[in-house]
C-alpha cells in the first residue's frame, strides 16, 4: 500500500468523526505545544530579566494566543487534508472509470 491510500484510508476515519472533533482536538495539541515551547524558552531565558508578576500575566495572555493560533492552524490542516483527500478521490474514480469495460 503506497503512502495516498493510507492517508485515503486513514483520512476518511478521521473525516466520518467530523470537523468539529479534528479542529478540537488538534488545536488544542498544537496551541499547548507551541505554547509549552514558549513557556520553557522564555522561563530559561528571560527569568532574570523580569519579576515573577510580569510573567504570571504574560502566560496568561499568551497561553489564550497560542490556543487560538492552535486552533487556526488545525483549520487549515483539515481544509489542506480534506483537497487531497477530494483530490485522491476524484483520481481514484476516474482509475475506476478507465478501468470499466
Amino acid at each position: 500500500m503506497n503512502r495516498d491510500e493510507r492517508f485515503y484510508r486513514k483520512w476518511t476515519a478521521i473525516r466520518a468523526k467530523g470537523k468539529g472533533r479534528f479542529v478540537l482536538s488538534r488545536g488544542l495539541l498544537h496551541g499547548f505545544l507551541l505554547y509549552i515551547v514558549w513557556a520553557a524558552a522564555t522561563w530559561f531565558l528571560d527569568k532574570d530579566k523580569f519579576d515573577p508578576d510580569f510573567f504570571i500575566t504574560r502566560y496568561y495572555y499568551y497561553f489564550l494566543i497560542y490556543m487560538i493560533v492552535g486552533f487556526i492552524i488545525s483549520i487549515g490542516a483539515w481544509r489542506g487534508q480534506n483537497t487531497r483527500y477530494d483530490n485522491l478521490t476524484r483520481y481514484y474514480e476516474k482509475q475506476r472509470k478507465e478501468n470499466l469495460p
